[in-house]
């Protein structure tokens, strides 16, 4: 499928002039845009050394953080080649100056005028600059050079792009989302690299945005390395960026990125050859190791097959590094801790005489961490790292994550580690807030966290106070927001969706299924377990009431589970919770036929489901059934199996249950 065919039929909505005109009118162009991975990545790295001025080169990648940066100095250089495969390559740059035009920047205008005087006269474009001038608020005497600099080029090149065109690219990359840029250029036959590449450097925040920048990605891996043949190592973060979001929306499409990737740009066959290095492979490895481990419910075998598969490209065996290596003793770990143990061992000794570096030490203590049998054993690790190594913010997270594994995380805890970590002056992320309010069920702990931080940390505590405030009786503590976000959360991505919808549920039942079919089915979006839970969990007190096209709340929530969560291909992998909810739904309104599918599909999705639930789901099967099932299992007794229970603990389980 071309990127065009796919670009026809994602979401049928098509941008009007006015919604052009309103959306660019919208003050500053990237004054809402969020900073995405690979951008931030970027200026991670440009500002580390504190070198002034900065440096900016006018490519797509770079043009959300050009503003952020102090004294940053934007490139205007220009390349003195009429040939048209390097006149098309300045389309680039002088959409990246035009937006910094409109953006109030006053460097640009040298491009321009540099450009212009290289390219010669343009004729008179007083409409379209007037055109321009209304839609951004900018004066036409800024635009008058730029959009000539435009004609020419698109004239000598030969290609058919308008004023229209123009400023569909502008709205594009400027919009907040992969879905807005999306809607503005899917009705044009061909809208340049450039600005399909800037897709790919936003952050997607629903599965159908990933899904699409795969798509993306898949068809224009050619035209996206000719453009960036000079900077391979902004293909490796988009690559890297693809590996990150399949771990969080679609874990299924994680072997085919990685082979479809280094198959194309190792083949000599598509006449471009982009070297992405054995490092790129150690450093892919370790951060399926990092990336994945914040997902508890994620099959650790998926991860170690994407593993195993970038192995596959490495030029050697030997070229392994330590980090490599404790990558694959994390992930091996939670497949089976003896087998961690035993791949950790044989890192130690093969590269006991190598000096190791200070990210190889962070590694070597997060697998210690993770190999950790004891909650004693941890602390002992623990402590022996942040000796070592006291400012590794991965470091704490991964400590973090044990302890509430191991079920040590209460409320003081959590306070005790919050200050040290305000006191040692680690940057606090997101990651870590999650992990430090998992059991805080009292606002009134929740505002004592959040005030022991700056402002801009304390919004990371946003989240979990939309959870607990609904539950809260009385007035509702002070924190450093209004009550009102309450009622304005943005449903901007699935995890906020998921939010909502479990606000709704404790504060207004009646509303799930609404605000459900409003910003997921009607906008064809996938739901996450949060969202199919809260559904389930309220379908079990609405089964009269008719919601729409004549289904009742049960039945809705019924075919919404089992269209998204996966059978045998790709889909949602649900947990013992989100199971537990679907067989009770089931049990509840008496949807037998339903029922006695289920084993079958653990089976097929591997899952291994606790004792309490398979005797729920047994209980609710006909009894000559169920006895049936357990006996067959007590008879092979495979070592594989599931916690079976005995006849008589199921009998047992029955009467009680009475």
């Amino acid at each position: 499928m071309t990127h065009l065919e796919l670009l026809r039929k994602c979401r049928p909505i098509l941008p009007s002039k006015s919604y052009l005109l309103l959306g660019l009118r919208n003050a500053s162009t990237f004054l809402h845009r969020p900073i995405g991975r690979i951008p931030n990545k970027l200026h991670n790295e440009l500002t580390k050394f504190n070198k002034n001025p900065v440096k900016i080169q006018p490519r797509m990648e770079y043009l959300p953080i050009c503003s952020k940066i102090e004294h940053s100095k934007i490139n205007t250089d220009i390349f003195k080649k009429k040939s048209p495969e390097k006149l098309e390559l300045m389309l680039e740059p002088i959409v990246f100056h035009l937006i910094c035009i409109i953006n109030n920047s006053t460097q640009s205008h040298l491009y321009f005028e540099r450009l212009y005087e290289f390219l010669g006269e343009a004729p008179d474009l007083s409409e379209d600059v007037q055109y321009v001038s209304d839609i951004t608020r900018t004066s036409p005497e800024k635009l008058n050079i730029p959009l000539k600099c435009y004609y020419i080029v698109t004239q000598k090149i030969n290609r058919q792009y308008n004023i229209d065109e123009l400023v569909s690219w502008i709205t594009a990359i400027k919009s907040r989302t992969i879905t807005e840029s999306y809607n503005s250029i899917k009705q044009l036959d061909s809208p340049p690299p450039f600005v399909l590449f800037d897709i790919m450097l936003k952050n997607p925040q629903f599965r159908e945005e990933f899904l699409l920048q795969v798509n993306i990605w898949r068809d224009n891996m050619r035209n996206f390395a000719l453009l960036r043949l000079k900077s391979v190592s902004i293909l490796k973060d988009v690559l890297d960026n693809l590996i990150y979001y399949s771990i969080m929306f679609e874990p299924g499409y994680l072997q085919p990125i990685i082979e479809e990737s280094f198959k194309f740009f190792k083949s000599s066959r598509t006449g471009i050859h982009v070297e992405l290095g054995n490092n790129f492979i150690n450093e892919s490895i370790w951060n399926l190791a990092l990336y994945s481990s914040k997902y508890r419910d994620l099959d650790p075998t998926v991860i170690a097959n994407a593993q195993e598969l970038l192995i596959s490209y490495i030029s050697s065996v030997e070229k392994l590094s330590f980090k490599a290596y404790m990558g694959i003793t994390i992930v091996i770990a939670r497949v089976s801790h003896s087998k961690g143990e035993k791949l950790f061992q044989i890192a130690e000794r093969k590269f006991s005489q190598h000096k190791k570096s200070q990210k190889d030490l962070v590694a070597y203590y997060i697998a210690r961490i993770c190999l950790c049998d004891t909650p004693d054993h941890l602390l002992h690790v623990f402590n022996v790292a942040t000796r070592k190594l006291e400012n590794s913010l991965n470091i704490w997270l991964f400590f973090i994550r044990r302890l509430n594994q191991f079920g040590m995380l209460d409320e003081t805890r959590s306070k005790q580690i919050l200050n040290e970590l305000v006191i040692s002056k680690i940057s606090i992320t997101s990651d870590v807030v999650t992990e430090l309010v998992r059991h805080i069920d009292s606002l009134v702990v929740l505002r004592a966290m959040a005030n022991s931080v700056d402002t801009k940390t304390a919004r990371l505590f946003i989240k979990k106070y939309v959870q607990l405030a609904n539950n809260h009786e009385g007035p509702l503590p002070k924190f450093p927001w209004g009550e009102e976000i309450l009622n304005s959360f943005p449903t901007t991505s699935i995890e906020n969706v998921g939010l909502v919808l479990e606000s709704y549920a404790k504060s207004n039942p009646s509303k799930v299924f609404e605000v459900y079919k409003t910003e997921l089915i009607d906008k064809g979006l996938s739901p996450n377990k949060t969202c199919l839970g809260t559904l389930l969990r309220v379908a079990c007190f609405d089964g009269e009431s008719i919601l729409w096209n004549g289904f009742t709340a049960p039945e809705i929530a019924v075919m919404e589970f089992q269209k998204h969560v996966k059978t045998k291909g790709m889909g949602l992998v649900p947990n013992e919770w989100l199971w537990g909810l679907y067989t009770k739904l089931l049990i509840r309104y008496d949807y037998v036929s339903e029922l006695s599918k289920i084993m079958k599909w653990w089976e097929d999705l591997r899952f291994e489901p606790s004792k309490e639930l398979l005797l729920t789901l047994l209980g609710a099967l006909p009894k000559e059934f169920a006895e049936r099932h357990i006996k067959h299992h007590e008879k092979v007794h495979s070592k594989r199996d599931w916690p079976w229970p005995s006849i008589d603990e199921f009998n047992v389980y029955i009467v009680n249950r009475k």
